[in-house]
């Protein structure tokens, strides 16, 4: 388990560096323009872009402000924002809070309909349903996010006006409703299908009807052994899919006017703002892998059969 958890936090390490060096490939050599350039604007003159860029540091060689940057970010300085001009990791800390708020909703929600979308189909399904099932599922699944939200907003905000449309409302449970499903549209069936495929494959192993054959009621049997068994796969998707919607926000806070790290990082992005950008990059890989290594952690530690495995490989 220890030289485990040292290969995870070495791998964590590797990805995070491959990640800052990716980010400084694509932002100094494919996307046109600088930072400079997109905080003066376009009819700024020579000499204001020079004394810009030399005020910013960005005449400097990029392997010198790639390796100056990689020394400050050893000691935990992820460095000043160009645009907002403060400390990127104080920037972070300020939206960090409402992006994990709506990915622990939209988590809570994608668990409650996933779980009972997937054991319905498993243990009731008929044809209707199932063709129901399978018209819905395709639908959540291909919808672009962005018009899935403007529809949610139409809907409920506009036609009903039961529910706000944007902003945090001054964490108001209300305002994370509509950008909470929004989020959790997608991964909500991905979570009933394999509900779904683990509970149907427990219902008919030999545990399932021993327990039949003493008199269990179905329902009784199902709750008491096939759910317990069914959960495995699905705890592990859950823990891996929370770094999941950490990241995959930013469409939807840009939707809905969430001030959290995704629609931060869209206007760091739009100016240029190279530390903010890679700053957020970095918090945002940094959550992935860590849930990623918890949740392989806690599954090691919970089924016995993964370590006879890893034993018996070693």
């Amino acid at each position: 388990m220890y030289r485990f958890i040292f290969h995870r936090l070495l791998q964590m390490l590797l990805v995070l560096l491959g990640t800052v060096t990716v980010l400084f490939i694509v932002l100094y050599f494919l996307v046109p323009g600088d930072a400079a350039q997109a905080i003066l604007g376009s009819r700024a003159t020579p000499q204001s872009l020079a004394s810009l860029r030399h005020e910013m540091g960005l005449d400097r060689p990029v392997w010198v402000q790639y390796g100056i940057y990689l020394w400050h970010l050893a000691h935990l300085d992820f460095g000043t924002s160009y645009v907002l001009n403060r400390d990127v990791l104080d920037v972070i800390l300020d939206h960090l809070p409402a992006t994990a708020f709506l990915a622990t909703s939209a988590l809570v929600i994608e668990t409650v309909l996933g779980l009972g979308w997937g054991t319905i189909m498993a243990t009731r399904h008929t044809a209707r349903a199932e063709m129901f099932s399978s018209v819905l599922g395709a639908a959540l699944l291909a919808v672009p996010v962005f018009f899935l939200g403007m529809m949610l907003q139409r809907i409920f905000g506009s036609w009903l006006g039961v529910l706000p449309i944007s902003g945090l409302g001054g964490w108001n449970p209300a305002n994370v409703i509509l950008p909470a499903l929004t989020l959790a549209a997608a991964q909500t069936v991905i979570i009933a299908a394999v509900m779904r495929t683990s509970l149907s494959a427990e219902l008919g192993k030999p545990y399932f009807l021993a327990a039949r054959s003493r008199g269990l009621t179905r329902r009784r049997a199902i709750w008491s052994h096939g759910m317990r068994n069914a959960l495995g796969p699905v705890v592990t998707l859950l823990a891996i899919d929370m770094g999941i919607l950490m990241g995959g926000a930013i469409i939807t806070e840009i939707v809905f006017a969430w001030p959290g790290l995704g629609r931060t990082m869209f206007f760091a992005a739009r100016a240029r703002d190279v530390p903010l950008i890679i700053g957020i990059v970095l918090v945002l890989v940094t959550i992935f892998v860590v849930v990623n290594t918890v949740a392989d952690i806690f599954y090691r530690v919970l089924d016995p059969r993964v370590r006879l495995e890893d034993g018996a490989r070693g």
